[in-house]
């Protein structure tokens, strides 16, 4: 269904455009009762008033929207980075938003998105999503969405992230081969693609390497404070010789937990994390990588929504941003 207006509220309960209008602004001339009647039925059909249009009487408004679950100092400000410089380049202007990582508030930003009328809309899905069933309402509007980075592979939305199983499969065998037996994949949380890609590729990694399936070791973290709890609960026991992190943020903190442990890096312990190469460069001792670039993975998302911006009929990509290994001296 198209995006609902005033018109088709006010056909729907038989009353005049303005009366809708004013029962929509809470008019002091408009009875409760009509009041209720009309707030319900926009309640129902998901209306949202255009806030910008009392502004712009046009469609092309020439903003897009970047939803993204947090503000960090690990890859987000490259990623905005190369979103913000294509988007100037191509005369758009940028609106950024925080979910705080809770599905919920990322569904009230997608509202919000619809009324301002932006043209698209760019999104890093927050841990606590479990389906796209939200981002329907911008699709029956025909504003184009791209998924980036943190992604659930979907037929109807374009994704731009890197090949997660690769990167992983490529860092963990890169610790099984310098004689490492025992390592530890820390992962985030479950319900998202990259996630899910990239522990597939930890395990490949194991299983042809001729690990057993018994000794196969992870975690998957809902949040930091989750990942501080189980760290020290799987490792006050056990000893790990690697360590896989899939992200910057779960390496920082998963880290600076085995060096105060007294584990010594590499000779105790070979780690290798999935990165967009900055934070590595400033722990001690740096850490051996595989590089992604939140860069190119910001222009090529701001690129692609573009393209869906100036032709509706463009067919779903899913685009793979390349990665490598970078070798610091931690494996």
């Amino acid at each position: 269904m198209n995006k609902i207006t005033i018109k088709d509220i006010a056909k729907m309960l038989s009353v005049s455009v303005s009366t809708v209008s004013r029962a929509l602004a809470d008019h002091p001339d408009i009875s409760d009762e009509t009041k209720t009647r009309v707030k319900e039925v926009a309640q129902k059909f998901n209306y949202l008033p255009n806030l910008h249009a009392r502004f712009f009487r046009k469609k092309n408004t020439r903003m897009i929207a970047l939803i993204l679950p947090e503000f960090n100092r690990f890859f987000i400000p490259d990623l905005i980075k190369g979103i913000q410089q294509y988007a100037d380049v191509q005369g758009y202007k940028l609106i950024i938003f925080q979910s705080g990582n809770q599905y919920e508030t990322e569904a009230e930003i997608i509202k919000y998105c619809l009324s301002w009328v932006v043209e698209g809309v760019l999104i890093s899905l927050s841990d606590d999503t479990g389906s796209l069933d939200h981002l329907k309402i911008l699709k029956d509007s025909k504003i184009p969405v791209v998924l980036l980075d943190k992604v659930m592979t979907s037929k109807e939305y374009p994704t731009v992230t890197i090949d997660g199983f690769d990167a992983a499969y490529t860092a963990t065998s890169a610790i099984l081969q310098r004689g490492r037996k025992n390592i530890l994949g820390v992962f985030g949380h479950e319900n998202l693609s990259i996630t899910k890609d990239r522990f597939k590729g930890f395990i490949a990694a194991l299983e042809d390497h001729g690990v057993p399936e018994t000794e196969h070791a992870y975690l998957k973290i809902r949040n930091i404070q989750h990942a501080r709890s189980l760290l020290t609960e799987k490792t006050s026991c056990t000893h790990y010789d690697g360590l896989f992190f899939m992200t910057d943020e779960l390496l920082v903190h998963g880290m600076n937990h085995f060096l105060k442990m007294g584990f010594q890096i590499p000779k105790d312990l070979s780690i290798v994390a999935i990165s967009d190469g900055t934070s590595p460069h400033f722990l001690f001792p740096p850490v051996s990588h595989i590089f992604h670039s939140g860069y190119q993975i910001g222009k090529s998302a701001c690129q692609l929504l573009i393209h869906h911006i100036q032709d509706e009929d463009l067919e779903v990509r899913h685009l793979l941003e390349g990665t490598n290994l970078i070798d610091l001296g931690s494996i």
